[in-house]
């Protein structure tokens, strides 16, 4: 059974993923969700989402709000997305031991036949974004045959590579398509649901933690006592301790 997001854990996932990367922490976050035992790190990116996207209607509910600020004329756009409408439609693999495995492609350019996988989660964590040529390094970890062998492949390869990426692997990249109500122009923004959940895990981190601290300095309890108590009652004590 997956696993969930729960006061019982919450804490400890929000410390785990502080010193993170937004990638490893993607994976963290995707970790809670998977099945007991599965490892994310090698599953396609559409399979991380929507791990991502059911941890996020488990715990937050469906409806994420959404901000993004209209190219044409500057206004501020108010959005909110049902979880539903991000779920890809078909995750990018087929389905092996331990889940989703990355389904695979081939192309021939330049004389050469190349095969292709769809990127994973250990692939965007292993590459830093800010090195030198990462996307090539990027692209170059999904190359998993080259007929005849080479060395090297030439960028206008991993391009191409590149472009075929998004049909190999729909969910892997979220994209909304925005309409401006001030300026009418329609454009695409990116959503990053990790970075999504991880500001909905964090915020709730946060407010657990206030509870602990004033409900300790009321009452002497420990940290295990707060948490030990439900929501309902906790309330209750605040209230009466600021009463």
């Amino acid at each position: 059974m997956p696993h969930r997001l729960t006061e019982a854990n919450v804490l400890e996932v929000w410390e785990d993923g502080l010193g993170s990367n937004p990638a490893a922490r993607s994976l963290l976050l995707a970790s809670v969700a998977a099945p007991a035992g599965q490892s994310v790190a090698d599953l396609p990116l559409s399979a991380v989402n929507s791990l991502l996207l059911e941890m996020r209607c488990g715990a937050f509910g469906d409806a994420l709000p959404c901000t993004a600020d209209c190219p044409a004329c500057g206004d501020s756009l108010d959005v909110t997305v049902a979880v539903g409408e991000l779920r890809p439609g078909e995750a990018g693999g087929g389905t092996g031991e331990g889940g989703a495995v990355p389904a695979t492609g081939t192309l021939t350019a330049y004389g050469m036949t190349v095969t292709y996988r769809a990127l994973t989660g250990r692939d965007v964590r292993d590459v830093d974004p800010t090195a030198p040529r990462a996307r090539q390094a990027l692209l170059r970890r999904c190359v998993v045959d080259v007929s005849p062998p080479a060395d090297d492949l030439p960028d206008e390869v991993l391009e191409q590579v590149a472009r075929r990426l998004p049909g190999l692997d729909p969910g892997a990249d979220t994209v909304l398509t925005l309409n401006c109500p001030q300026c009418g122009h329609c454009w695409e923004a990116a959503l990053d649901i990790a970075d999504h959940l991880w500001t909905d895990v964090s915020g709730y981190a946060h407010r657990l933690l206030h509870e602990v601290h004033a409900l300790a300095r009321a009452y002497g309890w420990s940290e295990a006592d707060v948490l030990s108590i439900s929501p309902t009652r906790r309330h209750f004590y605040l209230e009466a301790s600021t009463g």
